[in-house]
């Protein structure tokens, strides 16, 4: 073990097994921070479910010792200064492997004993600093919790190949010549009507992608759960096929202008989402395509235009000379069931 001094405190990195943590925990010489039991399940199922093919990426721990500790010896106890949801989800794995090793289902056993053995030989990397008083530690875990930079949106979604919701939109915004005409905003967090004249931002274009996934209205993608059974290129041939009807409405590379067309509107680009999903449960792949053709033909027709006035009978505010619709998920509702009266 090699120990630095830096910034006036003693600091080193070790390894310990997770056995080992865990013994140290039950006889009380690991201290752990307050913890969150939602966030504890998260982690306990990314493990989970990652256990067969061995990709599981957990940071360093970090965690403080009393002074003249750290020296050529493992540290006989510690405090958890950062990571102690990660540390009570590697506790709590005992149970989980326990109980699945009993399930019915094939797969979860299957994963109970790769996770089992995983651990076995597992052993888990923390930073050591020496001599913290107890406004270092709280002043570090503030510091290391809010200091970081959060890996960008665009970055996530590009990089994420767990998440099937990531990779379907990463795929569309590549490949869509007619999504990347009208622009996609992938360094604002939020489009400001009239200025931005980009037609989505990736935010809105994820969410639009897990409305047609899960079939219904969702207000944060993290709604949808990855459990729709179908083919990554199902849902892909859907959206890039709704977006193809979309784009007759109105030309794409001028989807985004305010002050021409109320499709720059997200509300409304929700509410005709919304307006083509209806009755598609249990549908054939083939039988949604022709449900989602006839619907937005049936619509193509209607003035989408800024200046008329119908928009106005649904919620929302003036600013200026535009009329900007409310985004709560009554009034896109009511504009889908709008639409629905409107077909030809």
């Amino acid at each position: 073990m090699i120990v630095h001094d830096i910034f006036s405190k003693r600091q080193s990195f070790i390894t310990l097994s997770v056995s080992e943590l865990v013994r140290m925990h039950k006889d009380g010489r690991l201290i752990l921070r307050d913890t969150n039991q939602l966030q504890v399940r998260r982690i306990k199922k990314y493990i989970f479910s990652n256990a067969a093919g061995g990709e599981i990426y957990l940071p360093p721990l970090v965690a403080a010792v009393k002074e003249g500790t750290l020296g050529g010896e493992i540290p006989d106890s510690l405090s958890i200064v950062d990571g102690s949801h990660r540390m009570k989800a590697l506790l709590q794995l005992e149970d989980q492997i326990f109980m699945s090793m009993k399930s019915e289902k094939d797969e979860e056993i299957k994963n109970a004993y790769h996770l089992q053995y995983l651990l076995e030989k597992t052993e888990v990397a923390i930073q050591v600093l020496e001599g913290l008083s107890t406004e270092d530690e709280n002043q570090l875990f503030i510091d290391l919790n809010t200091k970081g930079k959060q890996v960008a949106l665009s970055k996530r979604i590009a990089y994420d190949s767990r998440n099937s919701l990531n990779g379907i939109t990463n795929r569309i915004l590549q490949s869509n010549a007619q999504l990347i005409s009208a622009g996609v905003e992938t360094e604002k967090r939020a489009i400001i009507r009239p200025a931005n004249k980009k037609f989505l931002s990736l935010s809105q274009l994820r969410l639009l992608v897990a409305t047609f996934l899960a079939g219904k209205l969702l207000s944060r993608p993290e709604e949808w759960k990855e459990d729709a059974g179908a083919e990554d290129e199902t849902y892909m041939d859907i959206v890039n096929l709704w977006l193809e009807k979309l784009f007759t409405f109105h030309p794409p590379n001028r989807i985004g202008y305010y002050h021409e067309t109320m499709l720059a509107s997200f509300p409304l680009i929700q509410a005709i989402a919304l307006y083509v999903n209806k009755e598609w449960e249990n549908q054939s792949l083939s039988a949604k395509k022709q449900s989602l053709t006839e619907r937005m033909d049936s619509i193509k027709g209607l003035d989408w235009s800024t200046g008329n006035q119908e928009w106005r009978r649904f919620n929302g505010t003036v600013r200026g000379e535009f009329f900007y619709l409310d985004k709560s998920k009554r009034n896109i509702d009511e504009i889908s069931n709008w639409l629905e009266t409107k077909r030809r």
